[in-house]
């Protein structure tokens, strides 16, 4: 039997700030998680825009984002 995960929104663990950037599909916003109250960059995209193509596209970015190896990048999809 499989043990049920809790799922958790984002906005239970960060809370949004101010816009840093925007692309076709996506903005990035300044965040601070609740807890240690650190600040990250957050990608948000609006999936419901995207066609077959940018999915794939958004697939490709994700992969290569979980080879990156360094202190300041993190990846949580």
């Amino acid at each position: 039997m499989a043990i049920p995960v809790p799922c958790t929104r984002f906005s239970d663990n960060y809370e949004l700030k101010e816009e840093l950037g925007k692309g076709a599909f996506s903005i990035v916003r300044r965040c601070v998680q609740k807890q240690s109250g650190l600040e990250f960059a957050a990608k948000i995209i609006n999936t419901k825009k995207l066609s077959a193509r940018d999915f794939q596209k958004l697939e490709r970015e994700a992969r290569i984002c979980r080879k990156l190896n360094h202190q300041n990048i993190g990846l949580n999809i």
